[in-house]
């Protein structure tokens, strides 16, 4: 008989004490009691993790919810605007990465 496969999204969080945690995404398949992530994670032996478990047709349903929402949102605002908006965000996150290397 085969065995019941179960794909999903999942959130791993490494948890080192001095550096902020990195989130992770990564998709992993359940087989016989074992999550199996489907590509090598770039963890150190004995690394703890905090995961969080996605199935993916919910994730991609969520997905797909939020997506909807943001297009409805973004119809009455003039493609113009939004390019623009992002242009500065970007501008802003870049300045602000330069300035936090600068005083590393």
């Amino acid at each position: 008989m085969p065995e019941a496969r179960r794909t999903g999204i999942i959130t791993c969080m490494a948890l080192p004490k001095s550096i902020h945690p990195t989130e992770k995404a990564f998709r992993a398949v359940y087989e016989n009691g074992v999550l199996r992530p489907l590509r090598p994670l770039r963890l150190k032996e004995q690394s703890r993790v905090l995961v969080t478990l996605y199935p993916e047709r919910q994730w991609r349903n969520e997905f797909e919810r939020v997506l909807q929402r943001m297009k409805a949102r973004a119809k009455a605002i003039p493609q113009d605007d939004i390019e623009a908006e992002v242009t500065q965000a970007r501008a802003e996150v870049k300045a602000k990465r330069g300035a936090a290397r600068r005083s590393a």
